[in-house]
């Protein structure tokens, strides 16, 4: 296995889990999320040119589902929850990374925490049995200190007593992961409330976001920025010195924003990350003929980078929001749930497209992100066209990095299809459709794995490869895949999600400093 390095520091490919261990590294110029630049740029301001909204022209969740959509998404949802209550360790009750593995995500843990109120709901556990749960999980993250540092989570843990973990060359706290992991305690807090919202309410209180905060070096957005995370000098000591990673969320995918957001929201203000860092996030805008102008992360055209923080922050009701009342930068208005509408259909429009031919692409089959694939870790994506805009400053507004389309081997993997149901319905049931009764020659399942013998429903991702070549499955369930898909449906069907994380004071203190109002 090749080690993961400093070097190969990327956003997604940093949330990903162990599968990084056994998919090799990619260097951060093909991947990356933010490299330290050179070059100091004019600081001028000069006004955004564009802003991104649909003035109403697509139907917004909650979606009304017909009784055989809806019967299709029990299904899926329900296996999907068999991975967060059954695919745990007996010790914290935390979900492990991936159904091959022992190791514990904190990401994974966030997902399982908002899971959790979801399968009550559903009817699928008891509420007491869901809060014991919860209780277990936030008692073993609250009774072990060495887990974090400044408030904040190492990305993976020890299954049996919750403690840091070190995971081949990475040993580090993780400020995304983090982030993840508290949106999914703040959310189960508020609907357990008791003992669970105080568990959850004191380990928020305690974590300092401003502690990450740095400055990303020269040709960058002016002023400070959420660091991908810290590194301790010592395993032995994971609470004791150390350093910051030396790259920072300066973009607008859903990472950076979930990340700054939750630094905003810090109820000690002490600990808290100013609000006009989430408007100097850069806002790179792209274009396809089938979709229009969208912001883009140049370092990634994964799908999932349009939809993680969507899992929790509810901007299907927040209107276009407004950087010019934080910051004097060129930055667009946005409404984000637009944005990321545009960009499942750039995924969709790009598989029809497919210029590489290969395999498995299709009308139902589209939405290229981070998964498994026949050899190994695979992060494909696909990108908008740039749209070059006068007045802005290479660096400060714009990153100079030019990506080509990472087309992959034809891996497709269900939950970006599955989570994408929150902006396109219609389509996004199309393709779980056709992913639930896609068949073998002898007319078996090809990917449905039953959760009546133990399966978790939908895999991480297939190949239906060439002509001539079997089809690949693959063999192992991923936490913070299955954990967005299973958010995203219920989030389309209920809004629950939302309403339980928009209701917590810190989030709607957070959407106030930020100036988001629920759209007219």
């Amino acid at each position: 296995m090749k080690p993961f390095t400093q070097a190969s520091w990327s956003s997604s490919l940093w949330s990903r889990g162990v599968r990084l261990l056994g998919g090799g590294v990619i260097g951060l110029m093909s991947f990356g999320c933010l490299a330290r630049q050179h070059g100091q740029p004019p600081t001028h301001p000069t006004p955004a040119p564009i802003t991104i909204s649909d003035d109403g022209a697509h139907p917004r969740p909650p979606f009304r589902f017909a009784p055989s959509d809806a019967a299709l998404l029990d299904e899926i949802q329900h296996a999907s929850f068999q991975l967060f209550w059954h695919g745990v360790s007996p010790d914290t009750g935390m979900v492990y990374d991936r159904t091959s593995s022992d190791v514990i995500s904190i990401a994974g843990v966030g997902f399982q925490l908002a899971a959790i109120p979801i399968g009550v709901e559903r009817g699928w556990i008891t509420r007491d049995a869901g809060e014991q749960r919860t209780l277990q999980i936030l008692r073993a993250l609250e009774g072990e200190p060495s887990n974090r540092k400044a408030g904040l989570f190492y990305h993976f843990l020890e299954p049996h007593d919750a403690s840091a973990r070190r995971v081949g060359a990475e040993m580090v706290v993780s400020t995304i992961d983090s982030a993840i992991a508290y949106a999914g305690m703040l959310s189960a807090g508020v609907y357990f409330d008791g003992e669970s919202r105080l568990i959850a309410d004191r380990l928020f209180a305690s974590a300092d976001w401003s502690f990450f905060l740095q400055t990303p070096g020269d040709n960058g957005p002016p002023g400070r920025f959420m660091s991908l995370g810290w590194r301790p000098e010592a395993d032995s000591d994971p609470t004791g010195a150390g350093e910051l990673i030396g790259y920072s969320w300066i973009d607008s995918g859903d990472e950076h924003r979930l990340v700054t957001f939750m630094g905003v929201a810090a109820t000690d203000a002490s600990h808290r990350v100013p609000a006009k860092t989430y408007f100097a996030l850069r806002r790179q805008i792209g274009n396809h003929p089938e979709t229009g102008d969208m912001v883009w992360f140049p370092y990634s055209g994964a799908l999932f980078t349009a939809f993680f923080a969507h899992c929790f922050i509810d901007y299907a009701h927040l209107g276009a929001d407004d950087p010019s009342s934080m910051v004097s930068l060129p930055r667009p208005a946005v409404d984000w749930w637009e944005n990321s509408r545009r960009v499942v259909n750039l995924h969709r429009a790009r598989a029809l497209e497919n210029p590489e031919g290969v395999p498995t692409l299709g009308p139902n089959a589209w939405g290229l992100s981070a998964c498994d694939s026949p050899g190994g870790y695979l992060v494909a994506g696909v990108f908008p066209d740039r749209v070059e805009t006068p007045g802005l400053v290479q660096g400060r507004d714009f990153s100079s990095y030019v990506p080509s389309p990472r087309w992959g081997d034809g891996t497709v993997p269900p939950y970006a299809a599955g989570a994408s149901i929150m902006f396109e319905p219609e389509a996004s049931l199309a393709a779980l459709r056709w992913f639930r009764e896609l068949t073998d020659d002898n007319g078996a399942p090809l990917l449905w794995r039953d959760p009546g013998h133990g399966g978790f429903g939908l895999p991480d991702a297939f190949n239906l490869r060439s002509e001539g070549e079997a089809p690949w499955v693959a063999s192992d369930t991923v936490a913070i895949d299955h954990g967005p898909m299973l958010l995203g449906i219920e989030n389309a069907r209920t809004g629950l999600i939302w309403s339980l994380f928009s209701r917590h004071p810190a989030v709607q203190a957070a959407e106030s400093r930020l100036g988001l109002r629920d759209r007219e």
